[in-house]
Order: C-alpha cells, then structure tokens, then sequence
C-alpha cells in the first residue's frame, strides 16, 4: 500500500466527515450534533472520526471553513460572469440568494447561537468569519469597481443582511413568490443607486 494512496483514503475520509458533519448541523442542529450521528452519516466509525478531529468543536469549525471558502469561490464565479456578460446583475443576486438559502445560512445561524453563549467557541471561529468578511470586501469591490470600496461594500453587505433576514424569515414561512418579490425590489433599489448621477 503505497504512502500516497493512504494519504488520498485519509483526505477523502476527511472530506466524508466534513461534508456529514454540515449534513447533521443543518438537520438536526448543533444541540443534537454528535459525533457519532456524523461518524454514522459519513458511515465510518467513531474511531475514524477522532482520528481526524478531536471534539465536536474542531469538526464544526473546520466544516464551517471549508462551507464557507466554497460559499467565496461560488460567489467569485458569479462575479466573474457578471463582467464577462454571462449574468445580468440581477441573476447575480438570484445566484447569492440561492447560496444563501441553502445549507449555508441554517448552518451558520446553529454557530451563531452557539457563538453567542460559548466565548471559547466564538474566539476560536472569529479569525475564520473575519477572514470570510475580508474575502467578502474583496469580491464586492470586484463586482462594481466603479464605486469607491466603501460604497460597493455597503451597498452588498446590505444584501448579504436583506438575504439573512429572508432566511430567518424563511423558518417561518414558505413563501417563494414573498421572498422573489423581496428580492425584485431590492434589485430596483441597488440599480437606483447605481446610477452615475450618484457618484
């Protein structure tokens, strides 16, 4: 058994983990997260498990790294198609409000209530979110390079804080036409303020 093969069997494991772990957090939530339900998901045994990670802790905090680098990437792209005419700025949206109402935003609201009331846990998942809010910056920057840096990331992070508000909302209420409508009228205002007579 070659030393590269073991080491390709120990990262797909790892993947496994991770991905199972995201699974069970946006299912079950984080107070009924254990590590034997992920192990049990990623159908390996317990002991694979802590092989790799230690805690729950660590497990969540490195799934949450790896949810929320792919959550930059995708967004990225879509950047990328705006500019290069593949997507209108409004399909841009749809593309964010998509990722945001999928897996990501139940998952990072479990952490954010975990946050909330356990600082070490909070202390050691603050270099990731800060990291994740600078890449964030950097993106909407990309988006309209026009507009000063400041104005671009004002203008997306009241996207970002429209579309966490829809996913609260979302628990509550399963209404596609009420969130479209939301969002087609934020598409309007963000134009609106787009205009050159603004700059």
């Amino acid at each position: 058994m070659s030393m590269k093969w073991q080491q390709q069997k120990s990262l797909a494991t790892r993947e496994k983990i991770l991905r199972a772990a995201l699974t069970c957090l946006e299912r079950d939530g984080f107070h009924h997260l254990s590590l034997i339900r992920v192990a049990n998901e990623a159908n390996v045994s317990k002991g694979a498990l802590t092989h790799h990670f230690s805690s729950r802790d660590e497990l969540i905090t490195q799934a949450m790294e790896v949810l929320l680098d792919e959550f930059v990437e995708k967004l990225r792209h879509a950047v990328d198609d705006v500019h290069s005419g593949k997507l209108s700025l409004e399909d841009c949206l749809d593309v964010i409000w998509q990722l945001m109402s999928d897996q990501l935003y139940m998952v990072t609201l479990e952490i954010a209530l975990k946050s909330r009331h356990e600082a070490e846990f909070k202390s050691a998942l603050t270099p990731l979110v800060s990291r994740f809010h600078r890449r964030l910056n950097d993106t909407w920057q990309q988006l309209f390079p026009e507009l000063p840096p400041e104005r671009a990331q004002s203008l997306m992070n009241l996207t970002m804080n429209l579309m966490r508000g829809m996913g609260t909302q979302s628990v509550f209420r399963e209404d596609a036409a009420y969130f479209n409508g939301l969002l087609d009228t934020w598409k309007t205002i963000l134009r609106q303020q787009l205009k050159p007579t603004d700059a």
